[in-house]
């Protein structure tokens, strides 16, 4: 910045709108803002390393460093990320077990025949307006991961990978099956 720049205006947002604009509307360039944002922590300026090394903090107090995983950028667009089903549902289960984040998590994502990605998926079944899960795509994947409540009350998280797909209709369709079971 020059040294004679003036500051015309401050524009700040709170965690639920950049949540709801990165789960929501799938933002990816929202996602890979956040990824950096985690980063500060380690210090400024952010670095990809340094938010990769929050990640992999993050799973060593879960339990799951040693499950087979890579972090290659915050959007999921990589080729080169691998996180596996075991990795989502553990941090979804921590998100759930810490209320600060839950609470801000669990709006943020979105609700089968409702709103968001999944605004046009799972209507008149039972995980309509019951299943929050965010949705995963990239050429020959598709994925979704997020929480239900169970006929009998239990909150569940779940994970669905489909790889290999030639039609991601197909991919979807199974996993709104699964999700109207699980929520059964």
């Amino acid at each position: 910045c020059p040294a004679n720049a003036k500051q015309l205006c401050v524009q700040t947002h709170t965690i639920e709108q950049i949540l709801h604009r990165m789960m929501k509307e799938s933002d990816n360039l929202y996602a890979e803002t956040m990824f950096y944002h985690i980063g500060l922590t380690k210090g400024k300026p952010s670095t990809a390393t340094k938010a990769k090394a929050v990640l992999e903090a993050l799973l060593r107090k879960i339990g799951l460093a040693k499950s087979p995983h890579r972090f290659a950028d915050g959007s999921g667009l990589s080729l080169y990320n691998y996180v596996s089903a075991e990795i989502e549902v553990g941090f979804l289960r921590y998100a759930f077990n810490n209320p600060d984040i839950y609470s801000n998590l669990l709006p943020a994502l979105p609700v089968a025949a409702v709103d968001g990605t999944l605004e046009k998926r799972m209507a008149r079944t039972p995980a309509a307006g019951n299943v929050h899960a965010k949705t995963g795509t990239l050429a020959g994947i598709n994925s979704l991961a997020g929480y239900c409540t169970a006929a009998n009350g239990h909150q569940l998280c779940f994970s669905i990978m489909n790889q290999g797909i030639m039609s991601s209709g197909a991919a979807k369709n199974f996993q709104n099956m699964v999700c109207a079971e699980l929520c059964k």
